[in-house]
């Protein structure tokens, strides 16, 4: 695939179209009113690694 999906494509394979989006890039999802596209976003609910580490050191 690269990276331009029918609707019906993307809808057959919803899985896939995720998987490309976080591992490739953007994916471009075209139908007759337009192109989406689906990107991923970092989740900036989840702590960061650098944060959790210094929060684990020993203090003193």
């Amino acid at each position: 695939m690269n990276g331009v999906w029918t609707s019906k494509e993307a809808e057959g394979n919803l899985t896939r179209l995720l998987e490309q989006a976080r591992t490739i890039g953007p994916q471009r999802i075209r139908d007759k009113t337009g192109i989406y596209v689906l990107k991923v976003e970092d989740d900036f609910s989840k702590a960061d690694a650098a944060e959790s580490m210094l929060k684990l050191r020993p203090k003193g």
